[in-house]
């Protein structure tokens, strides 16, 4: 599914807590993984060295070399295990750097955590992680980190949902998914969110009737639209776990419920054991249904989970 394991560094613990699960995915896909740190060379007390090339090939140099020490650590450790790591020290804002690293290889997954530190040469990795997501084209597994540490991917996730709405643009998260869950050793639940018959009554001003009723809407009745909701639903579903047992994908289920936020439906449904989220970041709108961008990025913003985002 993916060439290579993309892991942004920033010299931080909280950085580095994405690595437990660039390495299982690694090895599972037998894919080798490439660290990158970004680095500035002029600080904001040595502006007056901009017009000295001399001074800033010194700088530069010092540098690259510098971060280029911060991830031998962790690369001889990778090694040690058995990975194959490269290490790229690039200058530039990080977010940049990690986009344009990334871009020279639109199938290499980008494994980043949600937080680091600041400072010289140093990035928050909340924004540069959300300024990465908007604007990379590759396949993205965030990551929150913790101050306590990680656990073991091996152990926690035990399941891969992935929310469907039904698009075809949705369902391009279906072969990640069974990719990522074969690396887990994880089952699937292919999950879909319809609307509350609440949702529908609110549409339908049914439950105001001084805002105008709709006594001629061919579907009047909000519960003629969730009835439909469940059988177009449970053929849905029927269909995309054939379809994935076709390629070849184990321990898939489908649920179904009902809620209208969608997001909070996501993050309470893969809370309940731990789980790795696989979305795409876009899909279709309508009465009931989920714009999957806005959907993803409240989950990842407000959930625990690590998610996996496919553009």
């Amino acid at each position: 599914m993916y060439s290579k394991v993309i892991v942004p560094l920033d010299g931080s613990e909280l950085s580095d807590q994405a690595l437990p699960y660039a390495q299982l995915i690694a090895r599972s896909l037998d894919v080798p993984i490439e660290l990158v740190q970004a680095y500035d060379i002029l600080p904001p007390g040595l502006l007056g060295a901009r017009n000295n090339q001399g001074v800033i090939s010194t700088l530069e140099e010092g540098a690259r070399a510098q971060a280029l020490v911060a991830m031998e650590s962790q690369r001889r450790r990778l090694e040690g295990e058995g990975h194959s790591v490269s290490v790229v020290a690039q200058r530039g804002a990080a977010a940049d750097v990690i986009v344009a690293v990334a871009g020279g290889d639109p199938t290499a997954l980008v494994v980043m955590s949600t937080h680091g530190r600041s400072g010289i040469s140093r990035w928050v990795m909340g924004s540069v992680t959300d300024k990465v997501l908007h604007t990379t084209a590759n396949p993205m597994l965030i990551v929150r980190a913790n101050v306590l540490g990680p656990p073991s991917p091996e152990t926690s996730l035990r399941t891969v949902v992935a929310p469907l709405d039904g698009s075809p643009l949705s369902e391009l998260s279906i072969p990640h998914a069974i990719s990522v869950a074969g690396a887990l050793s994880a089952g699937i639940t292919v999950l879909r969110i319809t609307p509350t018959e609440d949702h529908y009554r609110r549409q339908l001003n049914l439950t105001a009737p001084e805002m105008g009723a709709i006594p001629d809407f061919e579907l009047s009745n909000p519960d003629e639209l969730t009835a439909e909701d469940v059988q177009e639903t449970s053929n849905y579903l029927d269909d995309v776990r054939n379809r994935m047992r076709i390629d070849h994908a184990h321990g898939v289920a489908t649920e179904h419920r009902t809620n209208d936020n969608i997001a909070q439906a996501i993050i309470d449904r893969a809370s309940e054991q731990p789980s790795l989220v696989v979305m795409t970041t876009h899909g279709r709108s309508g009465v009931g249904r989920m714009v999957l961008g806005s959907v993803t990025d409240r989950v990842i913003r407000h959930s625990n989970l690590p998610v996996l985002v496919i553009r």
